[in-house]
């Protein structure tokens, strides 16, 4: 036969914990009658905070077992057991009457548990027990944390209180002082912890702050003998500390008896907060500062190229310098070029400038010179300070005349200086006299053709043919009767046949100028030619080559005065006893003779006898060598007495009675003043 076992399951609501009563009955199940077989029961006990339970059993009666290990009664604080009972327990002197069991707990809440097992031999009648609510007294029972200072009780609770001074925290147990909200405000000062030199209070937290100037730090330094914090074994500031906050940075904490290392503390700051926090232990006697003020610093200012005015090992807060650019350098703010700028040491510890910088000194592109090229010593186009240029003539056409060497640097005044002769710019002067060899000594009058450069500064004039000599780059010496009718003749130089004018330079005249004592308009035949001289100013200047050169002038000593029998160089394309007119460039050497020589001469030939014979004149020719018709105005020419590599114009070609004869030649000597003069005054015209 099949059983269904039927299974009834109770839902019973969970009971809420009893409200708190002062006192109350436990009784087991069917008490006073014998308790039943496996049954567990818990009664919860809870009276009101700031009471303690007193339980006390009249009656046990609970099978006995070893260790209680059959059925017992439990008395449990939370898990904790802390009361297990069974058996019969006798009160005093057997007395049933007598209370069996009687204790105190500090707690206001218990749970008493009764348990009993499967089977009982004998009847056993279980327990009666009863509880009262009993007044703690915490300050008495020194609970942990109770107060830090003064503890109050009263019946079912106790009450925190603060010596004077102090003031109860939120926590309502532990005392504090009244130490923050102090500003500090002078430049210098102490601060202390409270009650320094006697122990600082515990559960503490003291705010203090230093308030100073802006622009200025804050120092603080410590003493060893008012340093005493207390720290944990270790070391460590788990219990007091002293922390120092000042712009963004953290200082500390700090705690034991060592100061800290370095003992003095720059914020770079002009405010400081001081945090002092203790805990509830301790008797340290706490700690003394000292501040003061110091101007904030500002970083060494280092700017290429500079030097700072007044000099100073540090500068610090409203220090103002001027920042003064080293020679050849200098800034530019804007269009405005200056040797320095004035910056200031601001709150902040920065400069309040730093630009511009310094830079070099820039000249201008250097000016060209005529006849000069222009060499960068730097390898490259550099106009900045101390960069440097040469200027170098064409040589060997042009020379330097000007005082220096040529090389010009850029100074720190934006200009272009050479050592010796400043901010002139030199002179590439033509170089005169310069010939190829002239040995040869036949006569123009069917003399010997001349070869390319033996007389670079021969001029060739067209109508009315005749010649003249270069004596600078710009400016023709010759005779005045050549150019009296005609200032503006057609002139070539660098010519040497008259039927190849190729590659040659024609000349324009800009302006004559015949010698002011020249007797103009004189009917023909003339015979006062004194003054024969005239100078024509070129339009442009002429480039020298080897072909077309000046000849120099003949100094003012003694030593170019032409003696007798002193040899010299004529040249032209005049007449020869062969033909009336030449193609190719003749020369011939003639020697100085006496003037007598001249004038017997002309009288052996029948020539007047009214013909002028001047100082201003040089004789020269014989032996059957003379200029002729067609030489006019060319050149005399000697070698110089201090370089016989040179020459000079001693004379010009100015008349004769015959051809291959004695000539008669302009003595140039007697008229450099007026020469000198001449070019000056129209150097620029």
């Amino acid at each position: 036969m099949n059983w269904l076992t039927l299974v009834f399951i109770f839902l019973v609501p969970a009971a809420s914990a009893p409200p708190p009563s002062m006192y109350g009955e436990i009784l087991s199940p069917n008490y006073p009658q014998g308790y039943p077989n496996n049954v567990e029961e818990s009664w919860t006990v809870s009276v009101p905070p700031g009471y303690g339970i007193r339980i006390y059993f009249t009656h046990l009666d609970i099978e006995p077992s070893e260790n209680c290990g059959y059925d017992s009664v439990q008395i449990l604080i939370g898990d904790v057991v802390e009361a297990t009972l069974c058996g019969q327990t006798l009160g005093q002197a057997g007395k049933e009457t007598a209370i069996k069991y009687d204790k105190y707990f500090p707690s206001n809440t218990l749970t008493v548990t009764f348990k009993s097992d499967f089977s009982n031999q004998q009847r056993h009648t279980g327990f009666a027990a009863y509880y009262v609510a009993v007044d703690v007294n915490e300050c008495e029972e020194q609970l942990e944390d109770a107060c830090s200072h003064f503890c109050n009780n009263y019946i079912g609770g106790y009450f925190c209180s603060c010596p004077p001074e102090y003031f109860l925290h939120d926590d309502n147990r532990t005392c504090g002082v009244n130490c923050s909200g102090t500003v500090y405000t002078e430049w210098k000062g102490e601060i202390s912890s409270p009650n320094y030199p006697n122990p600082y209070p515990e559960n503490s937290r003291c705010e203090y702050r230093i308030q100073l100037e802006f622009g200025y730090q804050i120092v603080v330094t410590f003493h060893r003998e008012d340093f005493d914090i207390e720290s944990d074994d270790s070391g460590d500031c788990l219990y007091d500390s002293l922390l120092f906050k000042a712009n963004g940075r953290t200082f500390g904490p700090f705690c034991g008896k060592s100061v800290p290392n370095p003992p003095k503390i720059e914020t770079q700051s002009n405010t400081v907060d001081i945090i002092f926090e203790t805990d509830s232990g301790g008797a340290n006697k706490g700690w003394k500062i000292r501040y003061y003020e110091e101007a904030v610093p500002c970083p060494n200012l280092v700017l290429p190229n500079s030097m700072l005015e007044p000099q100073q090992p540090k500068y610090v807060f409203k220090d103002v310098v001027t920042v003064l650019c080293l020679e050849g350098y200098e800034v530019i703010e804007g269009d405005v070029s200056k040797r320095s700028f004035r910056t200031e040491c601001r709150g902040d510890g920065q400069w309040s400038r730093t630009k511009p910088e310094c830079q070099p000194v820039t000249c201008v592109p250097p000016e060209n010179v005529d006849n000069a090229e222009l060499t960068f010593l730097s390898g490259t186009e550099k106009y900045d300070y101390l960069a440097e240029i040469r200027y170098s003539c064409r040589q060997p056409y042009y020379k330097m005349v000007s005082t220096g060497n040529g090389i010009y640097s850029c100074s720190a005044d934006g200009e272009w200086v050479n050592s010796q002769a400043g901010t002139a710019l030199p002179t590439c002067a033509p170089v005169c006299g310069v010939s190829a060899d002239l040995s040869g000594t036949k006569r123009i009058f069917g003399g010997t053709k001349t070869s390319s450069g033996m007389f670079p500064w021969q001029v060739f004039f067209d109508n009315p043919r005749g010649g003249g000599a270069l004596i600078s780059d710009e400016w023709v010496l010759t005779a005045a009767h050549v150019v009296e009718d005609d200032e503006n003749p057609t002139m070539y130089a660098g010519i040497r046949d008259l039927n190849d004018k190729r590659n040659t330079n024609q000349l324009v005249a800009k302006k004559a100028f015949v010698h002011d004592k020249w007797k103009r308009g004189v009917p023909e035949p003339r015979t006062d030619y004194d003054n024969d001289i005239a100078l024509i100013k070129l339009e442009t200047k002429v480039e020298l080559s080897g072909k077309v050169s000046p000849i120099c002038l003949p100094g003012p000593g003694p030593e170019y005065t032409l003696e007798e029998r002193k040899i010299g160089y004529i040249s032209g394309w005049g007449k020869t006893e062969i033909r009336d007119k030449i193609r190719i460039l003749h020369m011939a050497s003639i020697s100085v003779v006496k003037m007598a020589d001249c004038q017997n001469e002309k009288t052996e030939i029948g020539v007047s006898s009214q013909y002028v014979f001047s100082s201003n004149m040089i004789c020269a020719g014989g032996s059957g060598n003379d200029s002729c018709s067609g030489d006019s105005g060319g050149s005399f020419v000697v070698r110089d007495p201090h370089n016989d590599t040179l020459y000079f114009a001693a004379g010009i070609v100015s008349w004769g009675p015959k051809c291959g004869t004695f000539g008669l030649y302009t003595n140039v000597r007697n008229y450099l003043d007026w020469i000198k003069k001449t070019m000056m005054e129209n150097k620029d015209t």
